[in-house]
């Protein structure tokens, strides 16, 4: 029986979408909240596919945090602690910018879509299923995208300084 790796990565990105739905939230520049809104929508329908992916599977749960780490591993609890300690800061009144700085580092070095390679059961399950593959492949080419739109961001507060 395949576990629920898939309510695992929905539950990521669901604290995904909340931290940057608080970032858009702080932002004062009108571009930097566009971009971050292309971002957010984007991680939506992550979560939904990677929901419907779940059910697909015969599953219907809601993992716990606690649930989904032992599941997961070291690297998804390290990922979920990142994006919640992120959210207090942008709670804490850091600057957006110095989040994004720090989404960059982290999703360049451990990101999301290393989460859905690493997970054996995952890797298993996408061999043998073409759909939930090219899903899969899908929402790791937008990862990489939502790195290129911080960068983006990054880029344009230097040029207006």
């Amino acid at each position: 029986m395949v576990d629920s790796s898939f309510a695992c990565l929905a539950l990521l990105e669901d604290e995904t979408c909340e931290l940057y739905e608080m970032m858009v939230s702080k932002a004062g520049d009108m571009q930097v909240k566009l971009l971050l809104d292309s971002i957010i929508q984007e991680s939506r329908t992550h979560r939904e596919l990677l929901k419907h992916i779940d059910k697909f599977l015969g599953h219907d749960s809601n993992q716990s945090f606690a649930e989904c780490g032992k599941q997961m591993g070291q690297l998804f609890t390290q990922a979920l602690t990142f994006v919640r300690s992120a959210k207090e800061e942008v709670s804490g009144g850091a600057p957006i910018l110095e989040i994004a700085r720090k989404l960059v580092d982290f999703e360049e070095s451990a990101s999301e879509e290393y989460l859905t390679e690493m997970h054996a059961g995952v890797r298993a399950l996408v061999e043998l299923n073409p759909a939930v593959k090219r899903i899969l492949q899908k929402i790791a080419n937008d990862e990489k995208s939502h790195v290129e739109t911080l960068q983006l961001i990054l880029e344009m507060a230097t040029t207006k300084k």
